[in-house]
């Protein structure tokens, strides 16, 4: 047997076991495919379409019904439970100073927003258009004050350029922040220091 050649670990090569089809790995599915059906949107009945104008979240937050159940204040005001819930918490309008004032336009809006109410020609929504108009207004010290704070928090006004209705949603997003310019500290070692900043 002196012919015989020996495979050491050097010369051996691995050959990786074959991967099956795709089709092979699993069944496929016998249930029949319905193309072109969709399902319909179905939009929350009895809620105010359009974005919550500002002196309707003041009166969420901290009017005479801000300690109502979350449920009973989503119906009172028209809206869903979520919203609600976010303008409590802070997760939406969190800029909004408890010393807010409405300003004559923003208490016409919220007015506006309360008649489209559905329970609005039965007197539902009477106890929130009247302390509404109780409010005492801003003074235009005030108002410029809030106005740059809103546009600081990139906050959004209840209706378009157009003047015309805003849908919902939206947010305040931030863009994010841009990086610093650093390109004099590029080949500089950090200092403990500037890892702090």
């Amino acid at each position: 047997m002196a012919n015989e050649t020996k495979v050491t670990a050097t010369t051996a090569k691995t050959v990786a076991p074959e991967k099956p089809a795709p089709e092979k790995l699993a069944p496929k599915s016998t249930v029949p495919v319905v193309e072109g059906e969709k399902k319909e949107k179905k939009l929350i009945p009895d809620i105010i379409r359009g974005r919550m104008p500002i002196a309707i979240v003041a009166m969420v937050r901290f009017g005479d019904q801000k300690l109502g159940a979350t449920k009973d204040l989503a119906t009172l005001f028209g809206t869903t439970v979520g919203k609600i819930d976010d303008i409590k918490k802070r997760h939406t309008f969190s800029y909004l100073p408890e010393t807010f004032k409405p300003t004559t336009e923003q208490k016409a809006e919220g007015i506006e927003w309360l008649q489209k109410h559905v329970g609005f020609k039965k007197g539902a929504v009477d106890v929130l258009i009247n302390e509404l108009e109780k409010t005492k207004l801003c003074t235009p010290e005030e108002a410029a004050a809030y106005e740059k704070l809103r546009v600081a928090n990139r906050g959004q006004k209840p209706t378009t350029k157009d003047g015309k209705t805003a849908d919902a949603g939206g947010g305040n997003h931030k863009a994010p922040a841009k990086a610093k310019d650093n390109a004099k500290d590029v080949g500089a070692k950090p200092t403990a220091a500037g890892l702090m900043e």
